[in-house]
């Protein structure tokens, strides 16, 4: 297996609303994904879906089941695939996110991916899952701190 991916960022928000932000439909829409099916409960699924291309059906998902939902502090993706229209699926990987409100005037977002694959079908997603992640953490700390959400949202 290879390394696990670790990204962090400080938000000015408060725990609760940041816990939010990863489990409410509404809210992941604004900052996130194209499409989400979320049952915010332990055992509860996470789907997530982007398009592609505006002009077709065609998308990447991330699917996963909570195995941890600690509000206002962890949650735990486990069974986590990727699929996209040109190759295989991947997986299973594990995301937990860890949510600290003790920083001061912020709240610390911590998210760990792991059992990502070392075979070549995983290359280019290594490659791009910790600068994906720095995007995505950018996003979150907009949409909480500026209210800006992503294009056409």
């Amino acid at each position: 297996m290879a390394d696990p991916v670790v990204r962090s960022v400080v938000v000015r928000a408060q725990a609760e609303r940041v816990f939010s932000a990863f489990v409410e439909v509404d809210e992941v829409l604004h900052w996130l994904a194209d499409g989400a099916v979320i049952g915010a409960r332990p055992g509860g699924g996470w789907g997530l879906g982007w398009y592609a291309d505006p002009d077709s059906d065609a998308g990447y998902t991330l699917r996963g089941v909570f195995e941890v939902f600690e509000p206002p502090s962890r949650l735990v993706v486990s069974g986590l695939t990727f699929s996209t229209p040109e190759g295989p699926e991947l997986g299973p990987m594990r995301m937990t996110v860890e949510i600290d409100g003790s920083e001061g005037d912020g709240t610390r977002v911590v998210v760990t991916q792991e059992g990502m694959g070392e075979a070549p079908p995983w290359d280019e997603y290594r490659a791009g899952i910790g600068p994906g992640w720095e995007r995505i953490l950018s996003d979150l700390k907009g949409w909480l701190e500026e209210g800006r959400a992503l294009p056409g949202r």
